[in-house]
């Protein structure tokens, strides 16, 4: 829940939050596989002022999940993984309060450092920094597109052993596009053709294009092709797009991780919504509501079940199919549904009568599904 100290701050706790839902258990999986893994944030930020806590910074928060993964791997796993952490921040009185923050050694098991300056003319340092080996995962939340254009991230994409979180900030490419070939050409590497784009899908595709050529210049290993999972994070006082973000990664179980986390932020994401609309509604109003701010908004699916259903019948078949943890990254990276949407239109389907989970003795009320089982190869589904 926002508490009032985040009251017309609500984009900072949005940020935190994300962070709070997927780093953890991202690092947590990592950790039980590398010896040494690397945490860089590329846009650290935003920083308190005026003599706020820096305990709220977004540097805290993710240094506070990295110590927890840490002892958790260190006492249920019996590993002592190293931890690495960088911070890029580019005005002096930030870099300097940051720079006192990770010198204070508050943080055990994690070796943090930070670099002053732009992002841009630091990638080779930041390069450097992560060596060849590590395993390093990349928060990219850029200032403006140029940051996030694909020339500009080739080299990281290229390295071996990372994964990418970044801010695809519609509006500003949008205004970067209406500018004429030569920005489109910086953003995407290239100069593509939106002309015969359909109205209101300018999104979509500009979105699927950016995923499509991120995934082309990246390294592919052997049998491990990139994938693409994309969210949508809304500004909460307006309920509108602040940006996609998009999530780089060679993992299938990666991909339906970064989805289940996102499905848990999305929640906290829609009380922010309701907070605000109702703050607003009451200065405007000068009259409290009756009923709190998480009473506003339904828990309803985000995407019509009959459309899921229709997927569903689309990929099995009369011969039962195995569907585990590749198979469910497939479908999330295809339409950016989350798991839960799978999970209730397979539990919907089996009530018709049309579809059967062979794996199960009976009809399960939740997690019709469990992709995870027999070593992610999951279970087998056919149609009736």
């Amino acid at each position: 829940m926002i508490t009032a100290s985040y009251t017309g701050k609500e984009t900072e706790y949005i940020k935190k939050e994300l962070l709070r839902a997927y780093l953890e258990p991202l690092l947590t999986i990592i950790g039980q596989q590398e010896p040494r893994v690397c945490f860089i944030d590329c846009f650290s930020g935003p920083w308190p002022k005026g003599g706020q806590n820096p305990g709220e910074s977004s540097a805290c928060v993710s240094l506070d999940i990295i110590e927890k993964c840490y002892n958790d791997l260190l006492e249920k796993f019996r590993r002592s993984v190293h931890f690495r952490a960088l911070f890029i921040r580019r005005d002096k009185e930030s870099f300097d309060t940051l720079k006192e923050l990770l010198n204070s050694d508050a943080w055990s098991g994690i070796d943090a450092h930070c670099l002053q300056g732009d992002f841009y003319d630091l990638r080779n340092e930041i390069l450097a920094w992560c060596g060849d080996q590590d395993f390093c995962f990349f928060l990219i939340d850029p200032a403006s597109w140029r940051d996030a254009a694909i020339p500009t991230l080739q080299p990281f994409i290229q390295r071996p052993s990372s994964e990418f979180l970044i801010a695809f900030e519609f509006d500003s490419i949008l205004r970067g596009l209406a500018q004429g070939g030569s920005s489109k050409e910086a953003l995407f590497g290239h100069a593509p053709d939106i002309s015969n784009v359909p109205e209101g899908e300018m999104e979509r595709s500009l979105l699927d294009l950016y995923c499509r050529d991120l995934k082309a210049c990246a390294t592919i290993p052997e049998g491990a092709p990139p994938r693409c999972g994309r969210a949508t994070v809304l500004y909460p006082k307006k309920n509108r797009l602040i940006y996609d973000l998009v999530y780089l990664t060679w993992s299938p179980a990666g991909i339906v991780a970064f989805m289940e986390a996102f499905e848990q932020f999305e929640a906290e994401q829609k009380k922010a919504i309701a907070q605000a609309g109702q703050a607003k509604k009451i200065k405007r109003s000068k009259q409290l509501e009756l009923f709190s701010a998480e009473k506003s908004f339904a828990d309803a699916p985000r995407v019509d079940s009959k459309i899921v259903k229709e997927y569903w019948l689309s990929k099995l078949s009369d011969v039962p199919m195995q569907f585990g943890v590749a198979e469910f990254a497939d479908m999330l990276e295809e339409t950016g549904w989350f798991v839960d949407d799978f999970q209730r239109a397979f539990l919907e389907l089996e009530r018709e009568g049309k579809v059967r989970n062979l794996s199960s003795t009976g009809m399960r009320t939740e997690n019709a599904v469990r992709y995870w089982a027999n070593g992610n190869r999951g279970e087998l589904l056919g149609k009736l």
